[in-house]
């Protein structure tokens, strides 16, 4: 099939992304063949596509990135069972679903995870001008054009779960980073109402979890972001209280106690900011558990005292995907939202194709903090190929 994709070349100063003219095969036995109507950007597209070829990751070029994709499907492998033509579906990560995590019910910690989400699979997907073969199928999908081959365990039918088709566009981005925030909270943290949640970041991420905070009914839900517009946004969808990093002498741990003197018994971490992690551990309640869903510098390192750790009870965990099954959380969210408490269509903002390119390459340069004039979404940015 010939149509069109976003294409990631060689990176040189900042992610170097073009609308490219390419051809794609037939699906494989376990794969399908979906239509994007949209694809939600996420800061995983952003950060691995400006690693030069050569890194330990793994990471090679030309690549087609994109991992919050919806749309409909348009063919399916003859070993495909959970979906058929014409079915909406969402697009959420690649697992294999042989190996003892995913036997376990635990796919987002599959032993394949790293290769098939991150590298993704080379070919046959081609790039018309150069008949270069491209590497496709990123967290199992590659959304990031008009058609995509895709993994069937990256697919989620929503068929009837929706009122129209156009709220594939709003519902894209469920798979990757609403649900990341979302699970981080209820799955990891296993937040209630006794629990002082500090949410650090507010992004999509991060705005997620603060939602969920809400839902669970934790008694104080603590936002902090340097940006104000961010903040009040996050007062809008349930934060009882902002905290601004970069009002004149900030002082983390001041903060977080003159709202809980005895600190956060729950912090999500969504910044990967080495400053935020320590404070945040030094913020922690008696108990408390430090969960983070965000990278930090390959480079960074953090010294614990043992002794401390333990004689507190405190946690520090990361997590995959908030810890969700993609089957179970994507129509968990679609009835919070339909419910109200799960206000997303506050968070997305829509571009087209070529719009959602240069909006890319701006919140590189912001994610890098290199862009004087910073660009800030309010959630996820969603790319439409399809009206």
């Amino acid at each position: 099939m010939h149509t069109k994709a976003i294409v990631a070349r060689e990176p040189t100063t900042h992610p170097t992304w073009g609308i490219e003219e390419v051809d794609i095969g037939s699906p494989a036995n376990d794969e399908v063949l979906v239509k994007i109507t949209a694809t939600g950007i996420c800061h995983t597209d952003i950060l691995l596509s400006s690693i030069p070829t050569g890194n330990p990751l793994g990471i090679a070029y030309p690549k087609i990135l994109g991992h919050e994709g919806a749309g409909i499907v348009q063919a399916t492998g003859k070993n495909v069972t959970s979906v058929a033509v014409g079915d909406q579906v969402l697009l959420s990560y690649y697992s294999c679903s042989s190996c003892a995590q995913c036997q376990a019910d635990k796919p987002m910690y599959c032993a394949q995870f790293h290769v098939e989400n991150y590298v993704g699979r080379k070919g046959p997907t081609v790039c018309k001008a150069s008949g270069e073969e491209t590497w496709a199928r990123f967290f199992g999908q590659s959304s990031f054009g008009e058609y995509s081959l895709v993994a069937e365990t990256s697919v989620v039918k929503v068929t009837g779960l929706l009122e129209s088709e156009k709220e594939l566009s709003l519902f894209a981005p469920l798979g990757c980073g609403f649900q990341t925030g979302m699970g981080a909270i209820k799955n990891v943290a296993k937040a209630g109402k006794d629990d002082v949640v500090l949410i650090m970041g507010m992004g999509a991420v991060g705005m997620a979890g603060l939602m969920t905070a809400k839902i669970q009914d934790c008694k104080t839900i603590i936002a902090l972001d340097r940006f104000p517009a961010r903040l009040r946004l996050a007062e809008e969808v349930g934060a009882t209280h902002t905290i601004n990093t970069a009002v004149p002498d900030f002082e983390f741990q001041q903060a977080v106690r003159d709202i809980s003197p005895n600190g956060a018994s729950v912090v999500l971490d969504t910044t990967g900011v080495g400053k935020l992690i320590e404070e945040a551990y030094q913020s922690l309640a008696p108990m408390g558990k430090l969960v983070h869903v965000a990278m930090p510098p390959p480079d960074y390192r953090f010294s614990l005292d043992i002794a401390r750790l333990f004689a507190a009870g405190k946690t520090i965990t990361g997590c995959i995907e908030g810890n969700c099954l993609p089957s179970e959380a994507i129509p968990q969210m679609i009835q919070w939202y339909r419910k109200g408490i799960f206000p997303i269509d506050k968070l997305v903002s829509y571009y087209n194709g070529e719009q959602g390119i240069i909006s890319a390459v701006k919140l590189h340069c912001w994610f890098h903090s290199t862009y004087a004039q910073r660009l800030v979404f309010r959630g996820g940015p969603v790319v439409v190929f399809h009206d």
